[in-house]
């Protein structure tokens, strides 16, 4: 055994078992107890083990919220191997180029994608296993229910290394193709820790989750289970559903993009309802209407927080707290804030050069902590580029003020934030300029007070062309999230001295006025 104290894995072997009473019900109303879900995440451990899998491997799930996730996560996690975590609204495209970069030795999938995934592996050569959860399994596939009856349910000993892959989320590339961001065992078990520490949790929390477990809501999750909170989960935004159960169950706490909030707030208008139970609601991912944030704090209270955060320092940059959102009552101005730095984070803002910019003045921020990612799959000249002398350049451009509240004033990057998914705009666009009457194409985000950014295609036709038909053409060939919202037509795109098409031209007239610029 490997003396590594400070693994996700040894966190992920100890969390369960302490709080084995609490409460974990999913969206097809199955209530469960942390109990039982150490006793099946040990299975699913035993079983990556038995099939020759563990530390240094990697592992992807390709499933919706609800317990099996769950089970699933943890199991991955106690064996050691990294979590590969997939949207279930990923393009299949996206999905076969995950599993391939990642180089992924095994799958847990959703029946709804098993034919799918099945179909890749002869492109897969490293894919030996998929484990079908939720449905019939066809031949060379693995059933969920067989496989966790097959192995015992004894605990599992931890052998990773602190420095051995924990975790690996994708996100946008600038080539257009998914990157990956490695977190090690050692990064991601901080990680936890810094939820835990800077969440508002209390002990007999109920948390509410709605948002995809693949995403931010992953390491809430972890972070949950932690601290012994009970779990409510929905795969899907049925709205009136969650507010039946924050009435009947009477949740206590939620993480939300501020899509969801806006549409909260316009349905509590006609349908009253006692949501006096929810002690906060969290959000992030996206930026919020103040207009709208306003009216939510009339509504609820001064009950929110907000993180800002990157995948390759996730969720925890920096907070901008309960008590800073009562501060906001007298002062405004701070809700254009994301809050301060976590107490885990060095942050600085510097110039082009590298040097730190006196307080007040814009730059690009970077940042320090030790949950900061290990490095990009398989892209050593990204690292390099990204991780400069142990700071990580976020690609956002900010200011601080006097009190250390961090600004974010634009982003140095193209990537779109959409309800609460990133969207890289060269994918889209290059689906786009197949279509045969579009002569030019670029895509950008412009603000929405129900998207947060909306994307967007700024199209040159080449002939007759319409909206509705370029929107037909992306539908069922791009992620939902990633489909353009809006088609503006143009007779040219604006371009910089050297011919290229300049975004930060073509967004100006429709960021203009507005005080964050993502």
């Amino acid at each position: 055994m490997r003396d590594a104290v400070q693994t996700s894995q040894n966190l992920a072997i100890n969390t369960l078992k302490k709080h084995r009473d609490r409460i974990f019900t999913d969206r097809e109303g199955l209530t469960l107890r942390y109990g039982d879900i150490e006793v099946a995440s040990n299975r699913v451990a035993n079983g990556i083990l038995a099939c020759g899998y563990g530390p240094g491997d990697h592992i992807a799930v390709v499933l919706p919220n609800g317990a099996d996730y769950a089970v699933a996560d943890f199991g991955i996690y106690k064996s050691g191997a990294a979590l590969v975590p997939m949207n279930m609204m990923l393009s299949p495209a996206d999905v076969a180029f995950i599993l391939k970069d990642s180089g992924a030795r095994m799958a847990f999938v959703d029946a709804s994608l098993a034919a799918k995934v099945q179909s890749m592996q002869c492109d897969l050569p490293q894919l030996k296993e998929v484990v079908v959860v939720g449905g019939a399994t066809g031949d060379e596939l693995i059933g969920w229910e067989d496989f966790k009856a097959k192995y015992p349910d004894s605990v599992v000993a931890p052998t990773a290394a602190e420095d051995d892959d924990g975790l690996i989320v994708y996100t946008g590339g600038t080539t257009g193709k998914p990157k990956g961001v490695v977190h090690s065992q050692k990064s991601l078990f901080f990680d936890i820790l810094a939820h835990v520490v800077e969440l508002p949790f209390v002990p007999d929390d109920k948390l509410l989750i709605v948002t995809p477990m693949s995403h931010a809501t992953g390491w809430l999750l972890f972070a949950g289970c932690v601290r012994g909170t009970s779990f409510f989960i929905e795969a899907s935004f049925d709205l009136m559903r969650i507010l039946d159960i924050i009435e009947k169950e009477k949740i206590t706490m939620t993480m939300m993009v501020p899509t969801i909030i806006y549409v909260f707030l316009d349905i509590i208008k006609t349908k009253p309802c006692d949501l006096s139970s929810l002690r906060v609601i969290g959000y992030g991912a996206a930026p919020i209407s103040e207009k709208r944030l306003a009216e939510a704090l009339e509504v609820f209270g001064p009950i929110f927080y907000q993180k800002y955060g990157l995948v390759e320092c996730p969720n925890m940059i920096t907070t901008l707290s309960v008590a800073d959102h009562i501060k906001a009552l007298k002062n405004p101005a701070i809700l254009q804030s994301c809050g301060r730095p976590d107490v885990m984070v060095s942050l600085k803002i510097v110039d082009e050069e590298g040097r730190e910019v006196p307080t007040g003045q814009v730059g690009e921020i970077l940042v320090k902590a030790p949950y900061v990612m290990n490095r990009y799959l398989n892209q050593p000249d990204l690292t390099a580029e990204t991780l400069k002398d142990g700071w990580l350049c976020t690609g956002d451009m900010g200011r601080v003020d006097e009190e250390g509240y961090v600004y974010i004033l634009d982003r140095k990057k193209d990537m779109i934030i959409s309800g609460g998914m990133n969207v890289f705009p060269v994918e889209v666009e290059e689906l786009i300029r197949k279509h045969p009457r579009v002569k030019e194409v670029s895509v950008i985000g412009i603000p929405d007070d129900y998207w947060g950014e909306a994307v967007t295609a700024c199209v040159v036709p080449d002939g007759e062309v319409t909206e509705d038909e370029i929107k037909a053409f992306c539908k069922g060939k791009l992620a939902k999230y990633a489909q353009p919202k809006n088609v503006v037509f143009q007779d040219a795109l604006p371009k910089t001295l050297i011919g290229k098409i300049d975004k930060k031209g073509l967004r100006e007239p429709f960021w203009e006025g507005k005080a964050r610029r993502v």
